[in-house]
């Protein structure tokens, strides 16, 4: 039987579910790249913890996973490295919108923990920060609280805890550290299989201009800054406001009309893509490493957690005013120990997000 779930997008196109398959009114190369068992770029990164799906035309096999139900010490050193290497791995591959329904997390048939995204359409930013991804929040004035009440890590919070502990946040810095550096290593060989994808240049990389609770609210009242024509053009057919770009070609585009044959142009301006040819490095890696470094132990940082924390790959010292990283390299990084101006808190007194549940939304 076949069930239209998730918002109406491109002339009343929607994701459909029939069995175990989920229907997507889009070109799945993201998903197969970053998902499928089948792409070459999972033969690279060798990650356990991501999900793996079938990629069939427009359809991907719903992933199938029992729920996560064990809280030992075990679990949560094992899911506080998978969350680290998520944060690092999403950011260094510019990929965004990771909230906690775009989210699956527990069990496969083999025992390994999982946890990913459903949907991949956000890929290729240049990201400097690891609040970009939406895994952590964002500290912008305007939309914190929305920031902090969809961040993608909410989903681990169950198991690890509220706040989590000093050894647990030890294991999620060390692998956010540690997974750059392996992804630093192989940019080459990665890039050169995104270089390589037939459908590069033409695949759509979604755009968000704002959060589908403004367009909601837009039905109702005037909202700030004002909607551009563009955007009340699709609302008024019934359509939630959908944005892309096209790797390699200038401009924010949309469909026109209903074969998705003809795009409109919105002369906003957007940053740059990670570029293949340079082996997908750029200046910002520097900041994702070290500030963004700082920007994860933020996010779950909390009054309780204090002292000096170390493993053999990195220390982690809490003062009362200052955080201090010291890298087995010799490396010494210090900050501010008040990171609210860069990152928002993952901790919040409701429960939203924070299900045990495989899926916690719609795919």
């Amino acid at each position: 039987m076949e069930r239209a779930i998730g918002d109406s997008h491109n002339f009343g196109r929607r994701v459909t579910e029939h069995g175990r398959w989920i229907a997507k009114p889009r070109p799945l190369l993201w998903e197969w790249l970053t998902l499928s068992r089948a792409s070459p770029l999972r033969k690279i990164l060798r990650f356990d913890f991501l999900p793996t799906v079938k990629v069939s035309g427009g359809r991907v096999e719903r992933v199938a996973l029992s729920p996560l139900r064990s809280s030992s010490r075990r679990t949560k050193q094992e899911l506080a490295t998978i969350v680290g290497r998520s944060l690092a791995l999403w950011a260094w591959m510019g990929v965004a919108d990771l909230h906690w329904e775009n989210l699956a997390l527990g069990v496969d048939a083999r025992g390994r923990i999982v946890f990913g995204p459903l949907d991949v359409e956000m890929i290729l930013a240049d990201l400097s920060l690891p609040t970009e991804t939406k895994l952590i929040p964002d500290a912008d004035p305007d939309y914190a609280e929305v920031c902090r009440h969809s961040a993608g890590v909410r989903r681990v919070l169950p198991y690890l805890g509220k706040p989590i502990g000093a050894a647990e946040l030890l294991s999620i810095v060390s692998a956010y550290r540690a997974t750059l550096d392996f992804l630093d290593a192989h940019a080459k060989e990665i890039a050169g299989v995104v270089g390589a994808l037939p459908a590069l240049r033409t695949t759509p990389i979604r755009v968000l201009l704002r959060a589908t609770g403004d367009y909601v609210r837009a039905r109702s009242e005037p909202i700030s800054p004002p909607l551009l024509d563009a955007e009340a053009e699709q609302l008024a057919r019934g359509d939630v406001p959908y944005f892309f770009r096209l790797y390699g070609r200038q401009g924010i585009r949309y469909y026109r009309d209903a074969r998705l044959a003809r795009h409109g142009w919105l002369s906003l301006p957007v940053d740059p893509l990670l570029s293949v040819a340079r082996g997908l490095r750029s200046r910002s890696r520097r900041r994702l490493r070290d500030q963004g470094l700082f920007t994860v132990i933020g996010a779950f940082d909390h009054p309780s957690l204090t002292g000096r924390h170390g493993s053999d790959e990195i220390e982690l010292e809490l003062g009362p005013r200052a955080i201090v990283v010291k890298l087995a390299s010799g490396e010494e990084l210090e900050c501010p120990r008040d990171l609210s101006a860069v990152v928002g808190s993952v901790y919040l007194p409701c429960r939203c997000g924070e299900v045990r549940a495989v899926f916690a939304g719609i795919q």
